[in-house]
This record gives structure tokens, sequence and C-alpha cells, in this order.
């Protein structure tokens, strides 16, 4: 009879241990995407920056990632220098320069151009940086 004991003892030992395991997985694995979804948004408001004149602070409202093609979409509010405002989306791929394709809403605020000075970036995770 102990040795059953001991043995269910052990086995639910190893469950729970399995299930910590998988849990300190699944936070690791949730971080390092948390952390690539910054950098792609990082690399693509540079990228807006070399697409349209006279930003002043990008937004990213929302991203997403479509495993099929590679690519990231992304929805943002975009501050020119006159405090003007604008929400699109546009379409990034990861380590690019220029953006796949983007909506014009307003072409007032999206003015073709590229943006020199400092933008003050704020990213989905609501953390701040200027590029």
């Amino acid at each position: 009879m102990k040795k059953k004991k001991w043995i269910w003892l052990i086995l639910g030992v190893i469950i729970i241990l399995g299930f910590i395991g998988g849990k300190v997985y699944m936070d690791k694995r949730a971080e390092h995407s948390k952390k690539e979804s910054i950098e792609v948004e990082r690399q693509s408001v540079n990228a807006l920056k070399n697409t349209f004149a006279d930003i002043s602070e990008v937004k990213v409202e929302r991203i997403g990632f479509n495993k099929m093609t590679g690519s990231y979409s992304l929805v943002v509010t975009m501050k020119n220098n006159s405090n003007d405002s604008v929400l699109f989306d546009y379409g990034f791929i990861k380590n690019r320069r220029e953006l796949e394709d983007y909506g014009i809403v307003n072409r007032k605020i999206q003015k073709k151009g590229i943006t020199k000075n400092k933008v003050n970036v704020i990213y989905s995770d609501r953390t701040e940086e200027e590029l």
C-alpha cells in the first residue's frame, strides 16, 4: 500500500512541475513576442518618417501579424507639427526601410516627404520613446 502512495505522490509532483514549467515557458514566449512587436513598431515608425513630412508624434493603436505573408498591419494616430492628427493604417515587413502600403485619409496631414526631426512614439504597450 505504501508503494502505491509514493507512486501517486511522485506522479502528482511530476504533473505539478509540468504545469509550472509550461506556465514559465508560455510567459517567456509572450515576453519575447511583446519585445519583437515593439521592435517592429520602432522599425515601422522609422519607415513612416521616411514616407511623410512634418511628423511630431506617432501613437500605435493596434498591431497585427499575418503569418501567411509575414507582414504586419498597424493602425496609428499620427500628429504633425501643427498638432493636427490623423488615424490610418499601413502595412510593414520587418527589417525593411519602406512601408508596404498605407491608407491616405488626410493629404494635408499625410504630406509626402521625410521627417528629420525627433518624433515622439507611443508604442502599443504604452511605453514612449523619441526616435
